[in-house]
């Protein structure tokens, strides 16, 4: 490709933090424009944006204004307009206009960490919980980029998510947690990446977390399968914990939820 090539790390992240943050628009007579806006604090990373792809003219402009949090908030908009770079990043996978539902991993070959790691600078929060336990989020509505995210989190920290879209905003939270966000975290913000800084000094707490000697654990939890809430369903709760191999305690609050319509089958 002429102006950009996603097997080079900072370009994947882009590419990530462009489809989370990004707006891709198009007008009449083939105009259009590709922005990033953040906040003043971030302005470091639009710099390190414009100087990645410095042989397309771009410009970074100043925005204040008054919003429901903040009185003169000041921000910042990098901008392209040159058609051939929009239609090149169009082309692997940033769609014109609305995209949170029909965005997915890109179309030609990529760097994996990096590309997700500018989705999480985009859209992701990471970090200590107020009860100091490291995690990493990311929200996202996109069916094809959820079941993407789900593969790597299960390469990475061995464990498969089963999640259900957010009843309120139908998007799916995706959330790890402990020693597996420690992992995901170490995998995603290596030495000397481009990175949004708070979010590096963010993954640098996170990575310091020890687990406290009188916190248990865990390990190997046992999630349900459709089969098996159908075999409860139709046998006694011994005959369920002797043929599945589970406490009577489990069997029995499982019972109750399918009972009471607290999940479905």
């Amino acid at each position: 490709m002429k102006n950009i090539d996603l097997k080079i790390p900072e370009h994947s992240y882009f590419f990530g933090f462009a489809q989370a943050d990004g707006s891709l628009t198009k007008t009449s007579r083939n105009r259009g424009k590709l922005q990033i806006e953040i906040g003043e604090s971030d302005l470091h990373l639009l710099k390190s944006f414009k100087a990645l792809f410095s042989s397309v003219y771009s410009s970074i402009t100043l925005r204040e204004r008054d919003t429901n949090f903040k009185k003169n908030h000041r921000s910042f908009v990098w901008s392209i307009f040159n058609m051939d770079f929009r239609e090149e990043i169009n082309g692997i996978g940033i769609p014109y206009g609305k995209k949170t539902e029909i965005i997915a991993p890109p179309k030609t070959d990529f760097c994996e960490r990096d590309y997700i790691r500018g989705l999480v600078d985009g859209d992701g929060s990471i970090g200590v919980t107020v009860k100091g336990l490291p995690f990493i989020s990311l929200v996202i509505k996109s069916e094809d980029l959820k079941e993407y995210l789900f593969d790597i989190i299960e390469k990475i920290t061995g464990e498969r998510k089963r999640l259900n879209r957010n009843k309120r905003d139908d998007v799916y939270n995706i959330m790890i947690n402990r020693e597996k966000a420690q992992e995901f975290i170490k995998y995603l913000y290596y030495p000397n990446c481009l990175a949004l800084r708070r979010k590096l000094r963010s993954a640098g707490k996170a990575l310091k977390w020890e687990r406290p000697k009188e916190m248990s654990r865990v390990l190997n939890k046992k999630f349900w399968e459709k089969r098996e809430d159908e075999y409860i369903l139709t046998h006694s709760v011994k005959e369920s914990c002797d043929y599945l191999e589970r406490t009577k305690l489990s069997v029995g609050m499982r019972l109750w939820r399918l009972k009471n319509n607290k999940i479905k089958i």
